[in-house]
């Protein structure tokens, strides 16, 4: 009623009923009647107003208040926004706002807490501070701030604007808070959209419905050396002239159909230059699936197809003499057997390997023997037509592909013009060094019509050639595929000898030469052929190192001289080092060593029962690995020893750096030692060579008295041969122990 009262007296402009001296009904009247001149229609209002009855007075209040709260509840279930009523000293009094769960949350959170006991210490100071200052200015205070609400971060607008009314006598605000986390995203989005537009490095061109201008990036500007105000006319043009051609207006229509194109298309410069370009079109849709713009994307790709030419000329080409490789040898080589069959003419495949080329590799380097190679390809480039393919298929090899030939005959005088290039010295780290080639040529279509064939055919005429003496060439014939098939059952026999149990090992005793005491074995292996009988290891162990079958065998002998040292041991013999020859292929496995060292531990056999013999070529392939595998060995007790010696091409800087304990004299060497003087002085220089680097000396191949006496002469340690025993099986060695043979009590030094 008073609320009513005062609403009625601002109306008339006569007092407020809420001033302190109104107390009563009676004290109203008399102070209007004292403090106002009303005219006497206002005071019949007023005294109209005050004789409403109670009842009539009440159902008035209560209709009003009905309604403005309908009217209230309608407006705060619209509004979005959070509504607090906050005291000056930061207690919420009220929540008010549209339903949903951040209402409620909000309401259960703050209403009638203070703010320092719902927020951090931080974000409870920078809402006092906001309050003051809307209080202190009595303005508006418009504020932003962060809110983690479940799991989630919020972001607010915070607007707060003081209220005329006081609670306990404390001034109030109404802090209304906008949730404008929606807002904030779209805004970075849209200015995450703005920055990759200018910033990209591709040309954008946004153009509406009907294909007018919108609007540019700065890449298409610089792209098209124009300045951004001179688009507006540029673009026009560009646009012109690409619809001018027909392939482009299929392209529109295109874009118009499936809502977006991408292909290469020609640019063109200003200097009507043309260049590669990637055009991507893409359009943009309103609501109502109709079009409202073309978003077109350019890039330069001139850069991305040299490169690609560039990768493609790396994948086809050998990098050291930039000859067709591999790769592109074997497509033209079908392209080149394909003309051939439809044209009913002849082709023919050389190829070509270069003597000796690892001896080369081997005493000079492998830059002495990559500067061969270079040299060798400029020379070969000489005799091969603008249509023939002159390829490189890596190592020393080449091939050379001929075609439009009308007879064979033809192809030998190509095989002489290729041996007269190698005629002339090659200058190669201040040496002169002849070089000589040796050239397998298969014909097609006459010996086959498939690409892998004529080379297996070529391949195997080149071999044919190296048995021949070298520096010749060889035509493919059916008797070399005969030879090629032998080697091929060889090698398929070999692969089922180990599960078939083919394999076995004898053992040739080694002796002290002045003692002539027994001091060890070599262990070599045999196969027991199903077919063949024996098969000598010189014979089965190269097919076995090119097929790839020496790393499984070489294991196999490791594990099977180990079982042969532990049924030694029970029967009661003597330890003694057992030699054993490995393969330059095992040693150029960088785990080799933990190969070994697992066979020992699984046989429980001491390292120093072993003893490696390796060749000298196997040291100068990959020595790094090689190095690693023989000091890892030598760590396990296990010695090595040079095989051969005087056959290879090693340097006193290989036999230095390498643990080694004995070196091994060829019996190439022992053979004619009393009637080669030759042979003498090479043994000679090898026993004063390997006492200088305080290696033991072993000769092999030992057959008479004449021999051992000069090798005991000249110094050397140990020997082995027929003379003293032929291999033996294992049951043997104990008969020699027994026969008088007194065995070392030790390992060897």
């Amino acid at each position: 009623m008073h609320r009513l009262l005062a609403r009625q007296l601002k109306k008339l402009k006569l007092g407020d009923l809420n001033s302190p001296e109104v107390t009563s009904w009676q004290e109203f009247l008399k102070h209007v009647e004292t403090s106002y001149q009303a005219s006497d229609q206002d005071r019949y209002t007023l005294e109209r107003s005050l004789t409403i009855s109670s009842e009539e007075m009440q159902a008035m209040h209560k209709s009003q208040k009905d309604s403005y709260e309908v009217r209230l509840h309608s407006i705060l279930a619209a509004i979005p926004d959070v509504l607090f009523l906050v005291t000056e000293d930061c207690k919420c009094i009220e929540v008010m706002s549209g339903s949903g769960r951040l209402l409620n949350e909000q309401r259960d959170k703050s209403l009638g807490k203070y703010i320092h006991e719902v927020y951090t210490k931080e974000q409870s100071e920078f809402f006092q501070n906001a309050i003051t200052q809307a209080l202190e200015t009595e303005q508006l205070v418009v504020v932003n701030y962060e809110l983690d609400i479940n799991d989630s971060t919020h972001h607010f607008e915070g607007r707060i604007k003081p209220t005329d009314h006081k609670v306990e006598g404390k001034r109030t605000v109404v802090f209304v808070a906008i949730d404008v986390t929606k807002r904030i995203k779209t805004e970075v989005q849209g200015q995450l959209i703005s920055t990759v537009f200018e910033s990209s490095k591709e040309g954008m061109i946004i153009l509406d419905n009907k294909l007018r201008l919108v609007t540019v990036n700065i890449s298409f500007c610089e792209m098209y050396d124009e300045s951004m105000e001179s688009i507006p006319e540029t673009i026009p043009s560009l646009i012109k002239d690409f619809m001018s051609n027909e392939t482009n207006q299929q392209i529109l229509k295109a874009v118009r159909k499936e809502g977006h194109w991408i292909g290469e298309i020609a640019g063109k410069y200003k200097n009507g230059k043309s260049y590669p370009l990637w055009l991507t079109i893409n359009t943009v849709k309103n609501t109502l699936g109709q079009v409202i713009n073309y978003v077109i994307m350019l890039t330069d790709i001139s850069e991305i197809k040299r490169s690609r030419e560039e990768l493609e000329h790396v994948a086809t080409h050998d990098s050291l003499t930039n000859l067709p490789n591999r790769v592109l040898f074997h497509d033209r080589l079908e392209q080149a057997v394909k003309r051939t069959q439809r044209t009913n003419s002849l082709g023919a495949l050389f190829f070509l390997d270069l003597d000796r080329f690892k001896n080369i590799n081997d005493n000079l380097g492998h830059q002495v023997g990559d500067d061969l190679i270079i040299q060798v390809s400029q020379r070969l480039s000489t005799v091969k037509r603008d249509s023939d393919t002159l390829a490189r298929l890596g190592g020393d090899e080449f091939t050379l592909i001929i075609e439009g030939l009308s007879k064979t005959e033809e192809l030998a005088m190509i095989a002489e013009k290729i041996h007269v290039v190698f005629n002339k010295p090659f200058l190669l780290g201040g040496y002169k060094l002849n070089i000589s080639v040796s050239i397998g040529i298969s014909v097609f279509p006459r010996d086959s019509g498939d690409p892998d064939e004529l080379i297996k055919h070529a391949d195997t005429a080149m071999y044919s050639a190296k048995d021949m003496g070298r520096n010749t060439y060889q035509f493919y014939t059916q008797e070399l595929t005969s030879n090629a098939f032998e080697y091929f059952a060889i090698e398929m026999a070999l692969r089922k000898s180990l599960d078939r149990k083919e394999l076995f090992l004898l053992y040739q005793p080694q002796y002290d030469i002045k003692r002539d005491e027994f001091i060890g074995v070599e262990a070599l292996i045999r196969w027991r052929h199903p077919d063949m009988g024996v098969v000598s290891p010189n014979m089965f162990i190269p097919i076995a190192e090119t097929s790839g079958q020496i790393e499984e065998i070489g294991e196999w002998v490791i594990g099977e001289v180990c079982n042969q040292c532990i049924l030694w041991k029970k029967d009661g013999l003597p330890e003694f080092p057992v030699s054993v020859n490995l393969s330059r292929k095992q040693l150029v496995i960088p785990n080799f060593f933990e190969r070994v060292q697992n066979i020992l531990f699984s046989k429980n056999i001491d390292g120093k029962r072993l003893e490696f013999e390796i060749t000298e070529s196997s040291i100068l392939e990959n020595e790094d690995v090689v190095y690693n595998n023989l000091k890892e060995l030598q760590k396990m007790g296990i010695t090595m020893a040079i095989d051969d010696f005087g056959t290879g091409y090693s340097s006193l800087v290989n036999l230095k750096q390498f643990p080694l304990s004995r070196l091994k004299i060829d019996q190439s060497f022992v053979r004619d030692v009393t009637k080669d003087t030759n042979d003498e002085a090479i043994i000679r220089a090898t026993i004063a060579l390997g006492k200088s680097l305080q290696l033991k000396i072993i000769a092999e191949g030992v057959e008479t008295e004449e021999q051992r006496a000069f090798l005991n002469k000249e110094g050397c340690d140990q020997a082995q041969g027929y003379l003293y025993s032929e291999p033996v099986s294992p049951d043997k060695i104990a008969d020699l122990l027994v026969a008088g043979q007194r065995p070392a009590n030790k390992l060897a030094d």
